[in-house]
């Protein structure tokens, strides 16, 4: 499972994938940043988000850790 983060540069187009939604979401930001344009995210599904719908896009669930409890006192 992978998304794949596109955008256009001065050179071209350029490609990028990673395994989460998060993942692409931090170089698609990373493309933004250095002057890329027409940034998307396509999911595994093949469903493209443009730079607008970013916000739409699905995140990964967050695994949760059994809280555990400290004794103050050994």
């Amino acid at each position: 499972m992978s998304f794949t983060v596109k955008g256009m540069c001065k050179h071209g187009e350029l490609a990028h994938r990673r395994k989460t939604a998060e993942a692409a979401l931090t170089k698609a930001t990373e493309l933004a940043k250095i002057g890329c344009y027409h940034i998307h995210i396509i999911t595994p599904e093949g469903r493209d988000y443009a730079s607008s719908e970013f916000g739409d896009l699905p995140r990964s669930r967050v695994a949760r850790r059994p809280i555990q409890k400290t004794n103050p006192h050994p």
